[in-house]
């Protein structure tokens, strides 16, 4: 059994991660940063967290939500909830690809505002960390992230598809 904490601690991934990952995007007021190599189906591809997303965005003008990928071969070809929430909110919600880099080891990675996170290190198996009010890791985190987001770009196979 993990250790979980209301506040914080470790957790158990994907399962309690996308429970989490809901929550704290139903807590955020102004951003949401995610950072994940494939967007994984089973924590990013659900209903919850796309209406959570989706209710985040339509709150303010200033919403920002940016997500991060390595790879999206799979959540073009099997579908995505996310994707399809991008094209949807455009302005709000935006996916950029990044192929690799050396700040990037794999993690995922979800950002609340700037006092909350989710962590899941590359190497760690079904572990991962939760820190529901932590201002200091969080600006580590989303400093890391803009960093790599500068040097992102968007991904055409992204954009939907006219016809």
């Amino acid at each position: 059994m993990s250790n979980e904490h209301a506040d914080g601690g470790t957790i158990d991934y994907p399962g309690t991660f996308a429970d989490r990952a809901v929550s704290l995007v139903q807590s955020a007021t102004r951003y949401v940063a995610i950072q994940s190599p494939e967007l994984d189906h089973a924590v990013f591809d659900s209903a919850a967290l796309v209406d959570a997303m989706s209710a985040l965005a339509r709150s303010s003008r200033q919403t920002q939500i940016r997500i991060l990928v390595c790879d999206t071969r799979r959540i073009v070809s099997r579908g995505h909830r996310l994707l399809e929430l991008s094209r949807r909110l455009p302005s709000a919600i935006h996916i950029q690809k990044l192929d690799e880099h050396p700040s990037w080891n794999g993690e995922t990675l979800v950002l609340r505002d700037r006092n909350g996170f989710l962590l899941k290190p590359a190497d760690s198996g079904h572990r991962a960390f939760y820190e529901e009010d932590a201002r200091a890791a969080t600006q580590r985190h989303l400093e890391q992230f803009q960093d790599l987001w500068r040097l992102s770009q968007p991904d055409p196979n992204l954009r939907a598809l006219s016809l």
